[in-house]
């Protein structure tokens, strides 16, 4: 870190309330985020685990002289909360009579400025009708309803506290006295105060106290820096920012929370796509070094925003709409999926981003190195369960940014490509070693499920490359040997096995239930039935050896030609 002239501060919150400072969230800065966990925190460390005068941590601001306003850096969360709590009290003595005790909260929620003109204490750039109408006017106005996702939060906050403060007023025998202790607590809370004269450097103090902290991570150190870095260019400029942004989160939402890409590890891949490799821990460091402009900021916003939904596509391909022409590159990404492998990230962005380039990486290329990676990591990461070395993530990241400085050169583009594909076909197991690894790896039965999804897409591998036309979307995993068999004896990883398993229709696997193998042999040997894979008709009976036998043939097709590297 550069020197930087500072003097650290001791303050109560009491001390940042009063006298003529306001307290302004500039737009550029995250929205309030605090949920029922943090506020849970916060409140225990108020009310139960420590006295009047409590270390809240730093707060950075910057300051210009001439003004009573302190544009917040870091604290605009626990101030936030600090001043929905004011609110709260206030409220709750108004509610109880004290008209008094209630002034003497509001004055810290909103005074007088120089020009004898009411101000809160505590502002927002980007209005928020909610926060300063519904919770820090008084009488706040109850009809002003949140209106976007961080007034959302706002209200579910003041929703918490005062059910939090009401619970607690309950339990006490004197009420009032508790309601002053708290305030007390509030406000004698400490802060280690710092502010400087220069925006730019009040943010080099931030990032440098959050270097080490686990509450903020990548994505936003990346916002504040990015955003900071536009904020001269006017507050609608800046609001445009802070919009894409959003949008670039929103990209990366789905609508099941438990399919919610992480930002940072979407920031990490992106850089990676494009520049040289940087290990995660240094990733911040490097962007910041790199993106100084407004020209740079703006230029890596709209590349973000861009990338965001290119990204959640390849990682989780049914958010997108696939023309017919990459259907097969769909199913290699949604293979990869199912692996939980992560290692090629950075290339599946690049490949997806060459693919919507005004220039199109041609579709043939793209399907074809995506097929390589999923034979390659089914053949070596999930069948042979060989570890990949920190090399792996290196070429994979090389290749990607290869891929993206290649630009519209079609010669270019091929060469980086023809080179990962060939550096992985070179790594790929033998076919002895993929062999055995196959016949032990995949079991399913009712008491082996954790690798479902993986026995499924097997399955439907050699049966759409038996019947091409076959559609696998309904059907359901048969046990050719019945699971009831174990309790008679048999072994459960002979029964579980890929070799005693089939996809057949809901209809066909009701008729098959629990019957005798010939009774079941007669069935798929049906008109117009295709589900036969690895000769299970050829057989006239279903035992142990039988199962042994097919599971054997199975991986030699599926190392010889389903998964055959090279392609």
């Amino acid at each position: 870190m550069p020197e930087i002239d500072f003097q650290p501060d001791k303050r109560t919150v009491e001390e940042l309330y009063v006298g003529a400072d306001y307290y302004v969230i500039p737009r550029f800065q995250r929205p309030y985020s605090w949920d029922a966990a943090n506020l849970d925190d916060f409140w225990r460390d108020v009310v139960y685990d420590n006295s009047v005068g409590y270390f809240i941590g730093p707060m950075v601001a910057w300051h210009d002289p001439t003004s009573p306003i302190r544009r917040l850096v870091d604290g605009q969360q626990r101030l936030t909360t600090i001043s929905i709590m004011f609110a709260v009290l206030r409220d709750k003595f108004e509610e109880l009579g004290e008209d008094n005790l209630a002034d003497g909260v509001h004055r810290y929620l909103e005074k007088a400025d120089r020009n004898n003109e009411r101000q809160f204490t505590l502002q927002t750039e980007v209005p928020s009708p909610f926060l300063s109408q519904a919770i820090f006017k008084r009488p706040p106005d109850r009809a002003v309803e949140p209106s976007s996702e961080e007034e959302e939060a706002l209200s579910k906050a003041l929703d918490a506290i005062r059910q939090l403060v009401d619970d607690e007023a309950q339990k006490r025998q004197n009420p009032l006295d508790w309601l002053r202790d708290f305030r007390d607590r509030l406000l004698g809370l400490r802060v280690i105060w710092i502010e400087h004269s220069s925006e730019d450097d009040a943010y080099v103090i931030f990032e440098t106290l959050n270097s080490r902290g686990k509450d903020l991570e990548v994505v936003d150190l990346l916002k504040n820096h990015l955003l900071n870095r536009l904020r001269g260019t006017g507050n609608t400029a800046a609001d445009t920012a802070r919009t894409k942004w959003d949008q670039m989160r929103g990209a990366l939402e789905a609508s099941d929370s438990r399919k919610r890409i992480d930002p940072n590890r979407f920031i990490l891949h992106w850089w990676l796509s494009q520049e040289e490799y940087v290990a995660e821990r240094k990733l911040f460091p490097a962007v910041k070094q790199k993106v100084k402009s407004k020209t740079m900021a703006k230029a890596r916003l709209d590349s973000l925003a861009r990338d965001a939904p290119l990204y959640r596509a390849a990682i989780e391909p049914s958010s997108r709409v696939w023309p017919t022409e990459e259907a097969d590159a769909r199913r290699s990404l949604e293979a990869l999926a199912i692996f939980g492998i992560v290692q090629p990230a950075p290339l599946l962005l690049s490949l997806m981003r060459a693919r919507t380039d005004a220039v199109k990486l041609g579709a043939s290329q793209f399907k074809k190195t995506l097929q390589v990676i999923e034979r390659f990591h089914f053949q070596h990461t999930v069948v042979s369960q060989l570890r990949s070395s920190g090399g792996v993530s290196e070429m994979y990241a090389k290749a990607a940014r290869d891929l993206s400085s290649a630009g519209p050169d079609a010669q270019a583009r091929a060469n980086a490509l023809d080179d990962i594909r060939n550096k992985l076909i070179s790594r790929s197991p033998d076919k002895e070693q993929f062999v055995l690894a196959f016949e032990e790896r995949f079991h399913f039965t009712n008491q082996q499920t954790r690798d479902s999804k993986l026995v499924r897409y097997v399955l439907e591998r050699f049966l759409r490359h038996s019947r091409p036309a076959t559609t696998t979307e309904h059907l359901t995993i048969e046990h050719i040997m019945p699971q009831r068999e174990i309790a008679r004896g048999a072994s459960i990883d002979t029964v579980g096995v890929v070799g005693n398993l089939l996809l057949v229709s809901e209809a066909i696997n009701g008729r098959l239930d629990d019957k005798s193998f010939a009774d079941k042999r007669a069935i798929l040997a049906g008109p117009g039935l295709a589900y036969d894979i690895g000769g299970v008709l050829d057989c006239t009976e279903w035992t142990a050896a039988e199962i042994s036998a097919r599971t054997r043939l199975l991986a030699e097709l599926a190392h010889d030609q389903i998964w055959r590297l090279p392609l």
